[in-house]
């Protein structure tokens, strides 16, 4: 039997050869590309506005052809290009980001590479490339064009949503040209409505009567009347393939008149065509080897000769080349080819007609092979499509788990649940279980639990199952109840392996171990949750390279943020998404984790932009991967950004869509959290009746039940409890509402949870301060902006809204006023400043000292030379996009130096921006 060699020793193997990751981001030869598409690349070049131009079309219609005559002139005119093909592989994230990040890489090598530079030889290591590139496009100045081809290919919405935000990121000067033989679903209505979108649809590409005579003519080389060319236009309807295909046959007739006659342009007459012109008048061996190798996805010599057991194919491959037989190089070596897919599915369409006992055995050879070179994932595709369950089955049993630890989840739930294993995988419980955590991490509960019963029912387990196997299933089970929000359960199902799962199974053990520290955090048991984090690392390193590392890194900042060390955690974070050394290949399914985190922490440091930034990148591989946790701050910190921009129409909505969210992934928790953000912004509205009602929805006992004595990440400091004692204060309670605060205090400092103390302390100064005890309520403020003023803390005062805000304006004047509470050191000094700034109580304090909002002592020093440069065009009466285009910049680059510009001159709006800058003579 034809063995692959070595199999088991290669199990951390996954990586993809140097040849495809240069083929896939150089730009894709055709053997349509001599075709003349001037007019339509005229065309585009034209809609200087649009940010996306999308060529679609059916197959053989020319679409590359039309982007790489663009790519070309794109080129010569010295503009920054890239060129990535997409294949069906790219569905996974964690695959995709990678690429879409190293191809802008070659438009701008400041941005860091998502593959490994060196070697070329792993994919996925992210290493907070995303945030990179988001910060890049703002600020990138050169012209930019990225080409996306086949297009086609892609069906996950979470890179259709990934792809969309990438658009929404793109400056002024950058373009996305994607090429596609379907629609893809990336939000074309927004960008038509704006003018940011041009198409180039199937009747653009078919040729016209002028064009079809020039290629005939000119670059075939046919001495054709105007009668002749007239009939092949009106046959093939200008059909690209066809045209060409009939100047491939036209070249061998004396007498061409017959053949256009018969020759209609219909995939039946091509199918003829191909049959009677093109395969029959090959030899045998040439056609032989047409059809054999039309299995395979790519051609290369050793590829060949192993799989149709022949040594000629060095010679085979260039001949079939230079017979315009519809091969394409996939490198400018010419190592490795690819059929066109029109050529490529006639010819499989002809073996499984004439051929048909052979394809399941060059599927076959075609594994081996890739498994003999180390590349299991094309080698276990193979082995699917060779329909041998036994060899299917053996491949996974060497490579399935490693393929698991890099976090290949999506990939490995498409192979488990195709036709060739459905129901064959029984008496491999180890396979099943790889299943079911592959199933898990996509969100496919109910599945995975089904699978899990499913191991316990194997013959010799459901009695008496062996310790490592009955560990992995309720870890796994502990971790479903965790991710479907059900902490409790999830907390005793974890205690109940904690002896069954050894170190010896590293990654069912590093979960359990990250798992069940998450849930003592919960708990407020933060010593041991360090414990069993360090055991989870341990059992990462031996792995090597897991998409779980971040997470943990990330569980131990949240323990530092929640105790109260804001900037140790964000350290953590930030070392959590950038990959913080390089042991471990950080994998996108792991990156989305750390991004909820520290997005989190930024806000809280005050940090809008880069928050923000961040969120809208990676939203929608948080809505696929995310436990609710992080999937409730994310939503929570967008809707806060968008109401601290005076944006309520758009706080409104992520709130909508995060209670949307909530319901389809059965987190009632979720839901809830959203109802408590509609109470606190109700309230800081000072609609005291609406914050009451949407805080009685979100408090239902049934939701909260199972976070009894536990405290959600996401709920630290947004509770029931605590919106409850908010309400309180606002709505002067007095008493009652110190007492339950100095309560809520101490349980917390009890817990060592500072930071939620924080909060709470803020609201009992504010509570002091309105019943009557002033000088109590600042004594309290001012131990609160002291604790804050050394770890960061801002938007937690910020969010309490205008009473706040005037308290701390209050105390300031205090300070000044030499009434007592001590001197105010530089760091709290500047704590004050930010939160009035932030807070919008910059004019309350300036008007309380007697100064104007408009006059200070600032020059015009006090703004950057690109803020002065923003102002002088704001002067001018011009838009943002307009700055945006003439400072080659995006929108969101030119809000983000408005704000600035109102923060350093104390202004609150564009015009008194320019008014105050006219009154101190900066601008004419």
């Amino acid at each position: 039997m034809d063995s692959p060699k070595g199999l088991a020793a290669t199990t951390a193997s996954v990586s993809e050869k140097p040849h495809i990751l240069r083929a896939k981001l150089s730009p894709r030869l055709s053997f349509l590309q001599s075709l003349p598409r001037t007019r339509i690349v005229e065309h585009i070049h034209a809609a200087r506005e649009a940010k996306l131009v999308l060529v679609h079309g059916p197959a053989g219609f020319g679409k590359t052809t039309v982007m790489l005559q663009y790519f070309v002139q794109l080129q010569q005119r010295e503009t920054a290009t890239a060129w990535l093909t997409i294949d069906s592989a790219d569905n996974d994230v964690a695959r995709f980001i990678p690429y879409i990040v190293s191809a802008f890489h070659m438009i701008d090598p400041t941005i860091r590479s998502g593959l490994d530079g060196d070697a070329l030889n792993a994919i996925g290591n992210v290493d907070g490339a995303a945030l990179d590139l988001a910060n890049h496009l703002s600020a990138f100045t050169r012209p930019f064009a990225l080409f996306l081809d086949d297009f086609e290919e892609i069906r996950n919405p979470t890179v259709f949503e990934l792809v969309r935000k990438l658009i929404g990121y793109l400056p002024a000067h950058g373009r996305l040209v994607i090429g596609s033989r379907t629609i893809p679903e990336i939000g074309l209505g927004r960008l038509r409505a704006h003018g940011e979108l041009i198409e180039i649809t199937t009747p653009q590409l078919r040729f016209t009567s002028e064009e079809t005579a020039s290629f005939l003519r000119h670059r075939r080389g046919l001495a054709l009347s105007d009668d002749h060319v007239l009939k092949l236009q009106q046959h093939t309807d200008g059909w690209a393939a066809a045209l060409w295909l009939a100047s491939l046959a036209l070249h061998d007739r004396e007498n061409p008149q017959q053949f256009i006659d018969t020759f209609d342009g219909a995939n039946a007459t091509i199918t003829d065509y191909l049959v009677e012109d093109v395969l029959s008048r090959q030899p045998d061996n040439v056609r032989s080897f047409l059809l054999r190798t039309s299995v395979l996805t790519e051609l290369g010599v050793a590829l060949c000769d192993h799989v149709l057991g022949r040594d000629d194919s060095h010679e085979m491959l260039p001949y079939i080349e230079r017979a315009h037989l519809f091969l394409v190089p996939q490198d400018l070596d010419r190592r490795w080819y690819r059929y066109h897919a029109l050529f490529r599915d006639f010819l499989r369409a002809q073996l499984k007609q004439t051929s048909s006992d052979v394809v399941a055995g060059l599927h076959r050879r075609a594994s081996n092979w890739y498994a003999n070179e180390s590349r299991p994932v094309p080698a276990i595709e193979h082995a699917l499509w060779s329909g041998n369950v036994q060899h299917t089955i053996f491949l996974l049993a060497a490579h399935a788990e490693a393929l698991l630890w890099e976090g290949r989840a999506r990939l490995l739930a498409r192979w488990f649940d195709s036709p060739t294993l459905v129901g064959k995988l029984k008496t491999f419980p180890r396979l099943i279980l790889v299943h079911a955590w592959a199933l898990t991490f996509i969100h496919r509960y109910q599945h995975a639990m089904y699978l899990l019963g499913q191991v316990q029912a194997t013959k010799g387990l459901g009695d008496n199952p062996d310790e490592a196997t009955w560990g992995q299933i309720n870890a796994l089970q502990a971790f479903i109840l965790a991710m479907t929000d059900q902490m409790s359960q999830a907390a005793a199902r974890w205690r109940a392996c904690l002896g069954r799962l050894s170190p010896q199974e590293p990654f069912p053990y590093g979960m359990l171990a990250t798992s069940y520290a998450y849930c003592l955090i919960a708990e407020s048991r933060f010593t041991e949750a360090r414990n069993f984090l360090d055991e989870a690392n341990h059992s990462y390193l031996r792995i090597g390279n897991t998409f779980i590392v971040p997470v943990a890194i990330c569980l131990e900042g949240a323990i530092d943020f929640a105790q109260g060390r804001l900037l140790s955690a964000v350290s953590r974070f930030r070392a959590a998404l950038a990959g913080a050394t390089a042991d471990y290949l950080c994998r996108v399914s792991g990156t989305a984790v750390p991004v909820a985190f520290l997005a989190e922490a930024l806000y809280e440091l005050n940090e809008l932009d880069e928050a923000e930034r961040l969120l809208n990148v990676y939203l929608p591989l948080l809505k696929e991967m995310a436990a609710p946790d992080q999937l409730i701050t994310s939503y929570a910190v967008l809707a806060r950004i968008a109401n601290s921009r005076g944006q309520t129409d758009q706080a409104v909505d992520i709130l909508t869509e995060m209670e949307s969210v909530g319901h389809q992934q059965a987190l009632p928790r979720m839901v809830a959290t959203a109802r408590l953000e509609r109470s606190r912004t109700a309230l800081m509205q000072g609609n005291v009746d609406a914050a009451e009602d949407y805080l009685s929805s979100a408090a239902e006992e049934s939701t909260w039940m199972a976070f009894e004595g536990v405290v959600p990440h996401a709920n630290d400091i947004e509770s029931p409890a605590l919106a409850r004692l908010r309400l309180d204060v606002r709505c002067r309670h007095g008493d009652g509402a110190i007492a339950g605060l100095k309560s809520a205090i101490k349980h917390a400092e009890g817990l060592h949870r500072y930071r939620q103390a924080l909060k709470l302390n803020i609201l009992l100064a504010e509570a002091l301060y309105d019943a009557g005890q002033p000088s109590m309520g600042m004594r309290r403020l001012r131990d609160a902006l002291q604790f804050a003023a050394g770890e960061g803390f801002v938007r937690t005062f910020v969010d309490e809204g205008a009473s706040v805000i005037r308290l701390v304006a209050e105390f300031e004047s205090t300070i000044q006023r030499g009434e007592g509470h001590g001197q105010m050191g530089g760091e709290l000094m500047a704590l004050v400043d930010t939160i009035l700034i932030a807070g919008g109580g910059a004019r309350v304090r300036k008007a309380d000292a007697g100064v104007p909002p408009s006059v200070g002592g600032a020059s015009p020093d006090t703004l950057s030379k690109r803020e002065r440069q923003v102002l002088g065009l704001l002067a001018s009466g011009l838009r943002n996009r307009t700055i945006a285009e003439k400072l080659f910049v995006s929108e969101t680059t030119v809000k983000a130096h408005l704000r600035s510009i109102n923060v350093k001159l104390g202004t609150q709006s564009r015009t008194h921006a320019v008014a105050v800058a006219r009154q101190r003579g900066w601008i004419a």
